[in-house]
């Protein structure tokens, strides 16, 4: 089986200015497109909004996956995660997909005494005829410092250790660290070693004085055949990675 999935920050929908959304969805509708445009059957998102104030209170997972169901002419699902609590909604992370999903774990990675925002790890079995589960996940660590980051690492590897049956798995997300860091390397050794599947250059992140390398996909018992970063312009400030690999 051949799977294309990506990962993408999509910035609550707001665009890489990150302006409330008032009544415009014009950046979601690019979104759905974008993902489209790609031919991936699955990605994980960070960044998403649940019926907040500030993305007018739209339930943004649930509005995507009917957009992509629209541009395919397949039905698409989703799970969502919430991080925090956010003007009368929720912030977390979410996975699409054109497959049913099964939600395994949502798993908190705030550690003792923290006083950044909290971050959640989402992780589901995505489901086909006739083939065993493949594992989804998408995470988004801390801004504020590589310990914590380290420790957000730690936590999501320790849980997936402990799944059983262990199954062919994707992570894909937002790192808030570049390729050579602690965390990034943490990913690849240590419990539960995963793989990079993504390219090997290129930016996800670009701000005006800021342009780096920080969202990533990393797999275990998948074969990556080709990938890329897709350049999404003012759609958010963070660019669409995907790979398709051989399950």
């Amino acid at each position: 089986m051949k799977l294309r999935i990506g990962t993408w920050n999509i910035k609550g929908g707001r665009g890489a200015k990150g302006f409330p959304v008032m009544l415009n969805k014009k950046h979601l509708n690019k979104i759905a497109e974008v993902i489209c445009l790609a031919g991936l059957q699955v990605v994980a998102l960070q960044e998403v909004d649940l019926r907040s104030l500030r993305s007018m209170f739209v339930h943004q997972p649930l509005y995507l996956a009917g957009k992509l169901e629209k541009l395919t002419g397949r039905k698409w699902f989703y799970l969502f995660a919430p991080a925090i609590r956010l003007l009368g909604g929720y912030y977390g992370n979410a996975i699409l997909a054109a497959y049913p999903l099964q939600e395994v774990l949502k798993l908190s990675l705030e550690i003792p005494g923290q006083r950044v925002e909290k971050r959640v790890f989402l992780f589901a079995h995505l489901l086909s005829e006739n083939r065993a589960p493949v594992g989804i996940g998408s995470f988004h660590l801390s801004v504020k410092n590589e310990y914590q980051r380290l420790q957000e690492i730690k936590k999501i590897k320790a849980a997936l250790r402990k799944l059983f049956p262990p199954v062919p798995l994707i992570l894909g997300g937002d790192l808030n660290g570049r390729r050579g860091s602690a965390a990034f390397q943490e990913m690849l050794t240590g419990v539960f070693p995963l793989e990079e599947l993504g390219p090997g250059k290129g930016d996800s992140f670009t701000a005006p004085t800021y342009r780096a390398r920080i969202d990533f996909l990393f797999g275990k018992g998948v074969t990556p055949l080709a990938s890329g970063i897709v350049d999404t312009g003012e759609t958010s400030d963070h660019h669409l990675v995907w790979v398709e690999c051989e399950i």
